[in-house]
């Protein structure tokens, strides 16, 4: 990893900004926040600056404030801004990477990003906090911390994958999942659960009530 870039790495991407206590106190502690395209424009609303800006540019808004860190223009229009920065990001040998600021604003780009989890769990490792949830992407066993009652839901990608999981309220054992709802609104029933599952899924874990 370039040692330029310090941990923990942020990206913020261009939906709508942190609003829970959650991903802000991800973002005031990062050690490295690389924007993606416009998003560098919300920051600068807080007085903030990220360390890297990344995309086509075609949102972000040059102000009076120096920007001292680097940019990177990226007008290629056959990925998303949020897949250049992930790009780069393996490009620059990076390997954990928080994801912010991906849903709200338009739907699509949130369905969007959701599928780009599938696309880079097995060359980073990922977590995109929102608002609401803690969302990772795996293949095979996985265990998490949670909290009782604590909101689980399982998506997966490809139909016909195999999944178990182990202290859900509704339990699954070696049941096939389509992508679908059946697996949505689960619940924790201790401070650990686990998921195993024969393709990748997308785990969504919510966050406690403030």
């Amino acid at each position: 990893m370039n040692t330029n870039f310090k941990s923990p790495i942020v990206i913020l991407a261009n939906g709508s900004f942190p609003n829970h206590s959650i991903p802000l106190e991800i973002l005031e502690s990062a050690g490295t926040v690389i924007c993606t395209d416009g998003s560098a424009n919300s920051l600068e609303d807080l007085d903030l600056m990220p360390h890297v800006i990344i995309g086509d540019m075609d949102s972000f808004k040059e102000t009076k404030a120096e920007f001292k860190g680097l940019k990177i223009h990226d007008p290629n229009q056959e990925n998303t801004d949020l897949e250049k920065a992930l790009d780069w990001a393996v490009m620059n040998k990076i390997q954990e990477i928080t994801i912010l600021g991906a849903t709200g604003l338009r739907e699509d780009l949130a369905m969007v990003n959701h599928y780009i989890l599938f696309h880079y769990y097995d060359a980073l490792k990922l977590e995109m906090v929102t608002d609401h949830f803690t969302i990772t992407c795996h293949r095979g066993q996985k265990s998490f911390d949670a909290f009782p009652g604590e909101t689980v839901s399982l998506i997966t990608q490809r139909f016909g994958t195999v999944v178990s999981t182990t202290a859900l309220h509704y339990p699954l054992d070696n049941s096939i999942l389509d992508p679908s709802t059946l697996a949505v609104s689960n619940k924790s029933l201790g401070d650990t659960f686990s998921v195993n599952a024969s393709e990748p899924i997308l785990v969504f874990r919510g966050h406690p009530e403030r």
